[in-house]
């Protein structure tokens, strides 16, 4: 696995998908504060789709560190919204309320290029073929929009069947300390 100095290199990307398997929830507010920081950096508007039981520290991070401005570009979703409002992990729902969002801020002349997405789900394990079908047409989405998007996922909450299949549909591989190329990528 061919790996890119640390974390912080990852700002040189700028475009890609990205699987985030995180272990420690300290590393992951402090990865998820810089992926932010970096695309305010860039003048970019970044969408974060986050776990109520993170989104309160995530806020108090966000109002400590950036000014009015800069948090007019950040752009906060409750997850459940997304995974667990229709059911478990429905993937129809998961993007169509995607592409809501976008077209919401499109209206407003507004894009986004960066997205962190925190993927849960209320069953034991979820269906690998409709996860499947979600980072397949995330996928896709991602190259063609040319943005960047984290898709981060609880170590402990991954088979390693699913940690696989994870490493085949995104470009990069990142965990709290590292962050790489994917060698399993199916383009």
């Amino acid at each position: 696995m061919k790996t890119i100095n640390s974390i912080s290199s990852s700002k040189k990307i700028d475009k890609g998908h990205v699987f985030y398997r995180y272990e420690d929830n300290q590393f992951y507010i402090n990865n998820l504060m810089g992926f932010i920081k970096n695309g305010l950096e860039s003048k970019q508007r970044v969408l974060i789709i986050e776990s109520m039981r993170t989104l309160p520290q995530l806020k108090a991070n966000i109002d400590k560190k950036f000014n009015h401005q800069q948090k007019e570009s950040i752009r906060l979703v409750n997850n459940f919204d997304y995974y667990l409002a229709n059911g478990d992990f429905h993937t129809e729902t998961i993007l169509t309320h995607f592409q809501e969002d976008l077209s919401m801020l499109k209206m407003k002349n507004t894009w986004i290029r960066r997205t962190w997405d925190h993927v849960e789900w209320a069953s034991e394990e979820p269906d690998v073929l409709l996860l499947e079908k979600f980072e397949s047409t995330a996928d896709n989405f991602v190259k063609e929009e040319g943005m960047i998007s984290v898709c981060a996922y609880a170590a402990e909450a991954l088979s390693s069947a699913l940690d696989t299949t994870l490493q085949q549909l995104h470009q990069y591989i990142m965990t709290d300390d590292t962050f790489s190329i994917s060698p399993f990528y199916n383009e």
